[in-house]
């Protein structure tokens, strides 16, 4: 079984459009879609509700929702899916397709090859430096879908339960004892962070990551993050 996790928090519009396709899916393995929600106030928990298992979580903590996530989980290979994602290809077999990598010699993780949804050579750029980064520096990003299986997420501890660099921690847990493998699709993603000040927000996550691997909490740089 795949199981999917999706950590929500208002979330609404974004869900109606990923959660039908993912229902599409054609494949010969069974599926379940988790969602853990923040505590959402835009009818997010609704509209999950329609498609999968909602579990409602008493604070807005990506990292504690996504390990919450996992112990509800029943399958052996564990897909995380940001909301604000989506794909615009056939994903037939893409299940058995996920199998297929994480078979592989030496591999811990699959990673998707992602495009941002705006327009022009920074967006084009991040996207590249993304799929780079992951491939050569052993960095897969939330937005990047990770997928792994369940022996290897417990075998490097999961993800902490915080609130910030929650897949920049388990990345970096991930690569020190396989590779990382992307898997031959694009997902898309919202560039919603970007909106009108790309160039700083941009520097200010590579800071952020500079700071938190120099002894910085994640719950210190949360506050920042969210302030700033």
């Amino acid at each position: 079984m795949i199981s999917i996790i999706m950590p929500i928090l208002n979330e609404a519009e974004n869900l109606k459009r990923i959660l039908p396709q993912l229902k599409q899916i054609k494949s010969s393995l069974p599926y379940e879609l988790i969602i853990v929600d923040g505590g959402s106030q835009d009818g997010s928990q609704e509209i999950a509700g329609k498609y999968g298992t909602v579990y409602h979580f008493q604070e807005k903590n990506r990292g504690a929702q996504l390990r919450y996530g996992v112990s509800q989980a029943k399958g052996e290979i564990l897909w995380f899916l940001h909301a604000d994602s989506w794909f615009e290809e056939d994903l037939t077999n893409l299940f058995e397709k996920m199998v297929s990598i994480l078979k592989q010699p030496n591999v811990s993780a699959g990673f998707f090859r992602i495009t941002f949804k705006g327009k022009g050579w920074f967006y084009r750029y991040l996207g590249f430096s993304s799929h780079l980064r992951a491939l050569h520096l052993g960095l897969i990003f939330g937005d990047q879908g990770m997928f792994i299986s369940r022996e290897i997420y417990h075998q490097v501890g999961g993800f902490e339960a915080i609130p910030l660099m929650e897949d920049f921690d388990l990345s970096r847990k991930l690569a020190k004892i396989g590779k990382f493998v992307p898997l031959g699709l694009r997902i898309f993603s919202s560039d919603r962070r970007f909106e009108g000040q790309k160039f700083r927000v941009h520097v200010k996550m590579h800071w952020y990551q500079w700071q938190y691997l120099h002894g910085k909490t994640p719950e210190e740089l949360v506050k920042k993050y969210y302030k700033e």
